[in-house]
């Protein structure tokens, strides 16, 4: 494992690798090896305002073209391995990579999605324009995870710059990650790699995950007999049968196993009921939409049946009933003991003169990552990220996190042990 002093880069790390092979590696040059300081790596000042520009990109609704666009050509311009392609027209995954000086250690991958919605309404000022207060940067999507997305591109960049990786590290800057995580299964399914490392950034608030829950969401239809109020007992109300439902559905205790791990999960969540078309007519129709966060042994067909049998339990005469999935992603299961866990560490350690933080508490807890699907490619993953993210106006990121959470990313790249 490389060894460093105070931050910088030591000899003994030279004599560890000169031992392991007759041959110093081209890329450990001496230059940009010794007498820089991980934490002088990243600009303070740079960062925000690389922050400030991808916040300023509306990636809220199938929209991620021109963000990606800008990043793709950042990254080129300074010389980066960069391929941009299309998942579906007009919504390309970003792929950085920067190459260390042997090919055969093992990767670590850095992934963040560009779409991000945000509060439309309430701000003091443009959420697109984004403004400082202290060590606050507010902005459009900044915490959830625009800014998480920004220190992850400076990572990479400064890595560029060192020129003395022991390892590829890539970025993967996905579209579409809403609850199915599109962007992340295509590249992982297209090119890997399946075996490695990763880190997913989404906001953590800078605590270590190595679990959260999974998701699978849903629409109950429910289908009655119109009538109108002067001959009420002509109609079945769909409405007054969705309502029973609901209140159904949000007490119910959904079939999996409970895990100490996430011990807050299962939840349950209705988040829509729609009902009827006038005032003085009974509804014919009504739908729920819900959202289960859920534990590993659960998936859409639990899922279904336990709805299936809630419907049948409450079944109103006349109504007709349809349960439809929306989306279903799995969760992240991992270690609190891993390989990744403890280059973490050692990377907290040098840029925060601390340990990191191993937490299983909500929020995190019951998110939906892109982490899941990279763990489930073969990468040993995490979730740590900037930002205690709030679905909210005047959403805001802390400045030393973002910078902080950079320099983690890069210096993990050397803490990970050398085979």
């Amino acid at each position: 494992m490389p060894h460093f002093v105070r931050g910088k880069v030591g000899i003994s790390h030279f004599i560890e690798r000169k031992c392991e092979s007759d041959a110093l590696p081209k890329l450990f040059t001496l230059p940009y090896a010794f007498g820089m300081s991980i934490k002088d790596a990243i600009s303070r000042d740079d960062l925000v305002s690389l922050a400030r520009k991808v916040a300023s990109f509306k990636s809220d609704v199938d929209n991620e073209g021109e963000l990606a666009a800008f990043l793709a050509s950042r990254l080129r311009h300074q010389g980066i391995e960069v391929h941009d392609e299309d998942v579906v027209v007009g919504r390309p995954n970003v792929i950085a990579t920067v190459r260390g000086h042997d090919s055969g250690q093992l990767p670590l991958v850095l992934n963040a999605h560009m779409d991000g919605a945000y509060h439309l309404t309430g701000w003091s000022g443009d959420p697109l324009e984004g403004w400082i207060e202290g060590d606050k940067l507010f902005g459009a999507a900044i915490s959830d995870m625009k800014g998480g997305l920004a220190s992850m591109v400076a990572a990479i960049e400064a890595a560029a710059r060192r020129k003395d990786l022991p390892r590829d590290l890539i970025l993967q800057a996905v579209m579409h990650h809403d609850t199915v995580g599109l962007g992340a299964k295509y590249v992982l399914a297209s090119e890997g790699p399946y075996e490695g490392y990763g880190i997913n950034g989404e906001p953590s608030n800078m605590k270590v995950y190595y679990a959260h829950g999974g998701a699978v969401k849903f629409k109950i239809t429910v289908r009655g007999q119109a009538a109108h109020v002067s001959r009420i007992e002509d109609g079945v109300d769909a409405l007054q049968a969705a309502v029973s439902l609901y209140q159904k559905i949000s007490a119910m205790s959904p079939t999996g196993k409970r895990i100490e791990d996430l011990p807050d999960l299962p939840s349950v969540f209705v988040g829509i009921l729609n009902g009827g078309f006038a005032a003085g007519c009974v509804a014919p129709t009504a739908e729920l939409y819900g959202d289960i966060r859920t534990l590993p042994d659960m998936n859409r067909r639990t899922v279904y049946s336990d709805l299936a049998q809630i419907i049948d339990e409450n079944r109103v005469s006349g109504c007709e009933y349809e349960i439809k999935i929306t989306a279903a992603q799995k969760g992240l299961l991992g270690k609190p003991q891993s390989t990744i866990i403890t280059a973490l560490d050692g990377a907290f350690r040098k840029v925060r003169n601390q340990s990191a933080e191993i937490s299983k508490s909500l929020p995190t807890q019951a998110f939906v990552t892109d982490g899941a699907d990279m763990a489930a490619a073969g990468l040993e993953t995490v979730v740590l990220g900037p930002g205690d993210w709030k679905y909210a106006p005047d959403e805001f990121i802390s400045i030393t996190d973002m910078q902080d959470a950079a320099l983690i990313y890069l210096q993990t790249a050397y803490e990970l042990p050398l085979r």
